[in-house]
């Protein structure tokens, strides 16, 4: 038994000594910051947490900042990216961008992403924030902007949509080792991708469109649209809506039922849409990415973004 018991404890021990020198090797490997799996982690353990309302799932931690993929992102006191708003000056327009990781700008710095190149423009009369948090369906956006509508009381709300609007999300907690282990949550992620992969485009578009036809992802994204109209009623804010358009390939593009549902749930509830795919697609997709592995848009995607909304805010035009 004592011989057991000691063969047992050196081979965990050995497991033990195997599974750091893989977790240094890993970090080593990822120390540049331009995985993007690692970097999303990071993100994720550096920058969010749990969030008290289930719906929303996770939210950033007020006053905490981290260099994500080179870029140094800052979270403000009231837990969104960027600077800390005036919301006490008498006159000040507020305006409010609510969306995922695009609304929060991933991977640019502050005044390269959507809300600093539309504060630079709309000027010092307007101020301009933004809820977004990465990885987010469009429940937890609406869920997410709601927890802020009494106290900022905008002039306008900003919703960035993307063809993952209706998607079902696991708001689960994290494990202790995907928390701690960036060998563990890359190896995570690949099975993740590995059983979630729909073979060829072909399979990936029509598992948007079932999406998006109907289900239990798209019952929630329509519901959480009737919030967000009910508190725009109650607050007296307008609401513009943007589509950003699934940032593979433009030329064709094979997204179109999802604009157009868009369009339509927007139109019907007495919103303004706007689709930027008309100028964006003047260019390759790729040339709009921000960085050869991540489709995140990047600043001169945001400029394309920023004159779609010229015509809806006076202080914008020439």
């Amino acid at each position: 038994m004592k011989r057991f018991l000691s063969g047992t404890g050196l081979v965990l021990f050995g497991l033990l000594l195997a599974c750091a020198a893989v977790e240094g090797l890993v970090r080593v490997a990822t120390s540049s910051q331009q995985n993007y799996l690692i970097e999303m982690w990071r993100y994720a353990t550096l920058l969010k947490r749990n969030s008290a309302d289930p719906v929303i799932g996770h939210e950033h931690i007020p006053g905490a900042s981290a260099v994500l993929q080179g870029v140094e992102v800052s979270i403000n006191s009231l837990g969104m990216r960027g600077p800390e708003p005036d919301l006490s000056t008498v006159g000040r327009h507020k305006v409010v961008i609510a969306g995922d990781s695009t609304a929060m700008g991933w991977g640019l710095p502050e005044d390269a992403t959507l809300r600093g190149q539309l504060a630079r423009r709309l000027g010092s009369g307007t101020e301009v924030m933004t809820t977004g948090v990465g990885n987010m369906n469009m429940t937890q956006i609406v869920a997410n902007w709601l927890r802020y509508a009494d106290t900022v009381r905008p002039d306008t709300v900003i919703v960035l949509a993307t063809a993952r609007a209706p998607a079902v999300q696991d708001t689960g907690q994290a494990g202790w080792l995907v928390r701690h282990s960036q060998a563990y949550a890359l190896l995570v992620s690949f099975v993740e991708i590995a059983l979630n992969n729909t073979p060829g485009q072909a399979g990936l578009i029509a598992s948007y469109e079932k999406m998006w036809a109907g289900g239990s992802g798209r019952a929630a994204m329509d519901a959480a649209l009737d919030r967000l109209k009910a508190d725009q009623a109650k607050h007296g804010y307008r609401v513009l809506v943007m589509m950003i358009p699934e940032p593979h390939s433009f030329e064709p593009y094979k997204f179109d039922f999802a604009t157009n549902i868009m369009r339509a749930e927007s139109e019907k509830r007495g919103w303004t849409f706007l689709d930027p795919l008309p100028t964006l697609r003047n260019e390759p997709a790729e040339s709009y990415w921000v960085a050869n592995n991540d489709v995140h848009p990047n600043a001169k995607a945001f400029q394309v973004m920023t004159d779609v909304l010229k015509p809806y805010f006076p202080s914008l035009q020439e």
